[in-house]
């Protein structure tokens, strides 16, 4: 998981004070807690969750490989594989085959992207040498 944020108080944050600095709404950390993806953090004096720079490092984490497209349930079995204890080389594997899917799905939205290029050029092209109301492109 990556580095937690900087600037985290001894009593932790709260949950808005953590879902700002992750970027995410508080039902986002709420769910995540609830489908056993983040554990529930400790509880101040006030009673309020307060979230440790510990915490929020695994948060940041889930949120990272939200980012990259893993499932829900795919983070519950990386989760669950964490708590039940499972070795490094176990969780390196489900990291690394989350790996190669990202890969693949990056290579097809770059041929997308190539392929749009390519459209749009192809309208620029026409645009720059057919006289005002020509034909367009499809």
């Amino acid at each position: 998981m990556p580095p937690p944020p900087p600037d985290v108080p001894d009593v932790g944050l709260t949950i808005s004070a953590a879902a700002a600095t992750l970027g995410v709404t508080i039902d986002t950390i709420r769910y995540y807690e609830k489908e056993g993806i983040a554990p529930a953090p400790g509880r101040g004096p006030d009673g309020w969750r307060r979230y440790d720079a510990a915490s929020l490092s695994w948060l940041a984490g889930v949120v990272m490989l939200r980012g990259t497209g893993m499932s829900v349930q795919e983070m519950r079995e990386y989760a669950a594989a964490y708590r039940n204890g499972a070795d490094e080389h176990d969780r390196l594997a489900l990291l690394e085959q989350h790996h190669a899917a990202v890969l693949e799905r990056l290579a097809e939205v770059n041929r997308h992207l190539a392929a749009l290029e390519r459209k749009i050029d192809a309208y620029k092209k026409r645009i720059t040498t057919e006289p005002p109301g020509g034909a367009t492109a499809t």
